[in-house]
């Protein structure tokens, strides 16, 4: 077996090395948009969650990588392979999947003896389909996926005694149904999930296992640590498929995808067919020009997103997407969206309000408006805006709605409420400028409603975030339920751990920006166009008081990576502040800043993700970035238009759902030239830095003149700003 394992190694050395000589220098001509996904790119983290090297199709079920060293969070660095996933990979913590895995010899319960040393240059990652050598046992594993199913081959050396072992965790079952067959279920995030598994060669023995102790031709299990084996008598080479059908509904679909989705035995043609879907997926935005780093960047980043589909559902372009979305909404009982006691929640947002509010500001009206708003309006006004929890109102929130501001524990007290988290806190001046946001979600539809007090007091909220605008620092800071600023406050450190007793995450320097729906009325705030662009300046370039204190700043905050003085490009609440400038009269500021990030804080290597991907927004901000149209609601949705930036590409391609192609063009574009002289839109002068999303979905061609230096004068003027609130005749509240 060693002697085979050499020859086997040094073959896949020579043919690597081949591959390799012949990508030389430039892309080659034949050279397919997924050739530049490199699924690494990010598997190893810069302080918190690293990403996974997940195979699966574009609005597919299944998501496969394989399952490594517990405890090892940076992915790429974890030195052995303990098993690969039956429905999705297990990356992250909350996840329970069972696991598949190839051994030889006497089988073992145990994981860890099953597991097996593997090296990266013996490995092959795509989005499509994974492939590596398990160095302990000879055994080649290779993968690829349908939209219901996993497909898996493993190349056996000569043996008696060569094992696939079906693993799962707690409370699960499985059973031998067949001589080449395997069922079993397991709990899934929510409910359960249950899988079909057919083997290509019948067994030649097999048993389950619970616990340590294995029980040799017993044909089921259930409980805990349980798990199947099937094992084979295999000729050098030999190769042994599996295919898993995987569902949430029954036993019975997970077959039924599974005959549907692999109706033979051929895993070469289902690991085309896989490479077909992504191509045709990441043919929905193409670029030409760039550079080979700049194209494997851009390609892995719109995989991350999930593909074109995906990318076309965020920037909104889906429509059928957020009305089904809409309608549900508009049918949920008041039971379902306020639970009677408290539970966990997520962060600080009502997501599905903000939802709705996207979907209707995009003029889609065709669900029940007024049964969305009536749920909108309770989700608002009735449930808790305390961090992470569920839940009816406390006093708390009846203290917000009456003052305007969520109060801050009073320094050196102890926390008497309840219903907030020992180690979330309160985030007190992050709640409140997201209840004001909120606030303005709610208002305009209560306007076309007719709902004139309600419309009143939203839009009172929505001018909330003022309440927490200390004018003596120009800084967002916290008050106590008497109206009075805690003191001491310092806008970089104070907060305790992730800021949480007064923000989420992050510091005072970012969320001071945190008011997407009204820019306009935080320049004002700032005494007017000139300040707020000083002082977004100073965001890039301040520091941490002392020579040495970037690790006690991390150690405090650990979502800010991707530092570029306070600014955090690592975390999501933060990447807005960028285009910002736009707003202000300086997009060139934006166009300059925009191509620094891209540059730096983006790699085509493991480290090549600087933060929590957080579902594909990470690498979303860099497609929307690179392609210069940036969805002004990307992370959060307040006016459907999209800010001009400095494409990457020459040329970007962005095909509809309708068949309308959307186009960027930007001539002469380069490292260098990235400022905009000049643009024109349909043939039309574009003097403003934004466009209508109406008119971007019809299509069309934004055409970008490229230079080396800015021209201030474009976009620059009042009148050419972006909308904001406080530009609104209908919303404007008389200044303070």
């Amino acid at each position: 077996m060693k002697a085979s394992w050499k020859k086997r190694k040094w073959r896949c050395l020579i043919s690597m090395a081949a591959a390799v000589a012949g990508c030389a220098g430039k892309a080659l001509p034949d050279r397919e948009p997924v050739d530049y996904v490199n699924p690494n790119i990010g598997t190893i983290g810069h302080l918190l969650v690293a990403t996974s090297p997940d195979v699966f199709l574009p609005e597919g079920a299944v998501r496969l990588a394989p399952y490594t060293t517990p405890g090892i969070t940076d992915k790429y660095l974890a030195d052995r392979i303990f098993g690969f996933p039956v429905r999705e990979s297990s990356h992250r913590r909350s996840r329970v999947t069972a696991l598949l895995m190839a051994t030889t010899g006497k089988v073992q319960a145990e994981a860890e003896a099953c597991a097996s040393r593997f090296d990266h240059d013996f490995e092959t990652a795509t989005p499509y389909y994974y492939a590596v050598n398990l160095e302990d046992s000879g055994i080649r594993a290779e993968l690829t996926v349908t939209a219901h199913a996993a497909y898996y081959r493993f190349t056996f050396p000569a043996g008696q005694a060569s094992n696939l072992l079906l693993r799962l965790e707690k409370d699960s079952a499985i059973r031998v149904a067949g001589d080449r067959s395997v069922e079993g279920e397991e709990p899934a995030r929510s409910g359960r999930a249950f899988f079909h598994a057919e083997f290509s060669k019948p067994f030649a023995a097999f048993g389950t296992w619970q616990g340590t102790r294995v029980f040799p031709g017993s044909p089921s299990q259930k409980g805990d640590a349980i798990g199947a084996f099937a094992s084979y008598s295999t000729a050098e080479g030999e190769a042994i498929e599996v295919k898993i059908g995987v569902s949430t509904e029954s036993r019975e679909q997970a077959l039924a995808f599974l005959r549907q989705e692999i109706p033979q035995w051929d895993f070469e043609s289902a690991k085309l067919q896989a490479r077909e879907a992504w191509n045709r997926s990441l043919r929905i935005l193409e670029v030409e020009g760039g550079t080979e780093p700049e194209r494997i960047k851009f390609y892995t980043a719109l995989y991350r997103v999930g593909g074109g589909e995906e990318l076309l559902r965020r920037m909104g372009f889906q429509k059928d997407h957020l009305l089904q979305e809409a309608r549900r909404y508009a049918a949920r009982r008041r039971d379902e969206l306020i639970p009677s006691s408290h539970a966990p929640g997520v962060m600080f947002q009502h997501g599905r309000l903000v939802a709705i509010s996207d979907a209707y500001r995009r003029g889609l009206r065709d669900f029940d408006v007024p049964a969305a708003y009536a749920n909108m309006k309770a989700e608002f006004m009735e449930s808790t805006k305390i961090p992470w929890a569920r839940g009816p109102v406390t006093e708390l929130d009846r203290f917000y709605l009456v003052n305007g501001f969520f109060p801050a524990l009073p320094p050196g007290q102890k926390e008497w409420v309840p219903e907030v988290h020992s180690f979330e806190k309160r985030q007190c001046v992050t709640i409140t400028l997201q209840a004001a946001y909120e606030s303005w979600c709610l208002a305009r539809m209560a306007r076309d409603l007719g709902r004139e007090e309600d419309f009143q007091e939203f839009r009172r909220h929505a001018f909330d975030y003022r309440n927490v605008f200390h004018a003596a620092t120009g800084f967002m800071a916290p008050k106590t339920a008497d109206g009075k600023w805690v003191e001491p406050f310092d806008p970089k450190w104070s907060g305790g751990l992730g800021g949480r007793d007064y923000f989420s995450e992050m510091n005072s320097w970012t969320y001071t920006w945190y008011v997407p729906h009204d820019v306009e009325g935080l320049i004002r705030l700032m005494g007017g166009r000139e300040n707020f662009q000083q002082r977004l300046d100073a965001v890039f370039v301040e520091q941490y008081d002392r020579p040495d204190a970037k690790y006690q700043f991390l150690g405090q905050f650990p979502d800010e990576t991707g530092l570029i003085g306070q600014y955090a490009h690592g975390n999501e609440f933060s990447r807005h502040i960028p285009y910002l400038y736009v707003y202000a009269g300086a997009p060139w500021k934006t166009q300059r800043k925009v191509r620094e990030i891209l540059a730096l804080w983006y790699g085509t290597g493991p480290l090549g993700i600087c933060g929590d991907e957080d579902s594909g927004l990470m690498s979303l901000w860099y497609v929307c970035s690179a392609t210069g149209l940036y969805p002004s609601f990307i992370v959060l949705p307040n006016y459907p238009v999209w800010l001009i930036t400095s494409p990457l590409f020459e040329k970007t391609r962005l095909r509809l759902p309708g068949g309308e192609v959307l186009t960027v063009e930007a001539r002469n574009a380069s490292a260098r030239n990235k400022y905009i002289q000049s643009a024109r839109f349909n043939g039309a002068v574009q003097d403003k830095p934004w466009l209508e999303n109406s008119r971007l979905e019809r299509g069309g061609v934004l055409a970008l003149e490229m230079g080396p230096g800015p021209n201030k004068s474009w976009g620059s003027s009042p009148e050419a700003a972006p909308p904001s609130f406080s530009n609104e005749a209908a919303f404007r509240q008389p200044e303070r």
